[in-house]
This record gives C-alpha cells, structure tokens and sequence, in this order.
C-alpha cells in the first residue's frame, strides 16, 4: 500500500474473503456516515480510491462493521437489554465522532483523541475481521469515558507493569467491553465460521488473562 508498509495476512484466515462480498454499495453508503469515516482521511492509499481492495484498510474495517452489525440472530434488534452482538454497533454509532486510519508507529492498535478514533496498521493487517469490531468497541468504551485505570499484571503479553490495563471486569472498561463482543462472537455469532469464532474465543482469552489488574477468575470456555 501506498500510505505505509504492511504484510497482509492470509484473507481466508483473517475472514476478509468471506466478508467482503457482503460490503455492498448500499452498505458503504450507509455505513459511510454512520461511522463517521472522513474522505480525507482514508484516501492516499488508505482505500478510498477503491473500496473493494481487502489489501487496504478501508475494505478492511468495513467487513469488520459488516460483522458488527449483521452477526446477531436478530440484527435488527439494538436494544441495550440484549446481549452483546446486538447493541454493539450501536454504541460505537453512538460514540464515535470521527474515525481516521494511520499507520501508527507500531506501539499502538488504535488511539482516542477527544475529536477522533485514530484506527493503525496493527489494527488492520494483525487482527482479523472480528478482531478489528473488537476494536471499535474497545475504542468506542473509551469514547464513553472510561479511560485505563491500572497496570497490566505480572506475566502479562501487554506488557507488565505499564500502564494500559483495567482494573477488574467490574470497572466495565474498553478490555471488558471488548471482551464481551468476543465472547458473545464465539457463542452465538451467526453468517459466519466455525473457525472464525474459535478465534474470537481464543482473543478473549489473551484479553481476559491479561489486561486486568485482578483477573476476573474466568475464562471463555
């Protein structure tokens, strides 16, 4: 890609090939302004010269808002009330205000500033399709005004001792907001994989084991 450097992983593996028919004409116009994406933002390599192109992170994070918002039973239904699958997109319509793609230095997945969600190539080329919605959820929370409030814990892969982590499930954070997509992803995720949902669970996991000061003494089984 023209904006920044990147390896781009196997499409069956990472879903790109199995979601990218599903983002048609209708759903990029309507998801254009419901995510708050920016023209300006996204071209110059980026996508926005050709959508469809699952090599850019443009087609890429639009199969992931595809999966947001098309893998509960019901899609239809956003109530709060409902699990995860179903107000998941909603409450990243809700909070985002704009979103922006950037290459990153490498230290970050993604950033959100008080004006923006700033999406990098971590988030692009080393997560796959749900894994990016997971993503906007976790970024979404923090647009919700729940910023990281502790250290990550002894042994933790995030890196232990920095700060970056939450404070318990309790706390209701962007890792548990996260977390919970993922979880509900493997249980009941629907026009989707096997495959893909045994990834979501083993996602959680890493989540769950390491991103909490105290672990929540469960796992996703």
């Amino acid at each position: 890609m023209a904006a920044c450097s990147a390896t781009v992983p196997d499409k069956n593996t990472s879903g790109d090939n199995l979601y990218e028919p599903r983002v048609t004409q209708e759903f990029i116009d309507w998801a254009w302004p419901a995510y708050k994406f920016k023209k300006t933002e996204w071209d110059e390599g980026f996508g926005w010269e050709n959508v469809a192109d699952t090599d850019l992170p443009l087609a890429r994070i639009l199969n992931s808002i595809w999966l947001l918002n098309y893998s509960a039973e019901d899609y239809t239904n956003e109530d709060y009330n409902s699990n995860a699958l179903h107000w998941a997109c909603r409450y990243v319509r809700e909070q985002i205000n704009e979103l922006w793609a950037r290459c990153g230095d490498g230290s970050a997945v993604a950033t959100t500033f008080s004006d923006r969600i700033e999406l990098y190539s971590l988030c692009f080329y080393t997560k796959d399709v749900s894994g990016r919605a997971e993503t906007l959820v976790h970024e979404a929370r923090h647009r919700g005004g729940k910023p990281h409030n502790a250290k990550f814990p002894a042994g933790s892969t995030f890196g232990a001792g920095k700060n970056g982590a939450d404070a318990n499930w309790d706390y209701e954070g962007a890792w548990m907001y996260g977390a919970l997509y993922l979880w509900w992803f493997y249980a009941d995720g629907r026009r989707t994989t096997t495959a893909l949902r045994e990834a979501a669970k083993q996602r959680g996991n890493v989540v769950i084991d390491n991103a909490f000061a105290t672990h929540p003494g469960f796992t996703i089984v």
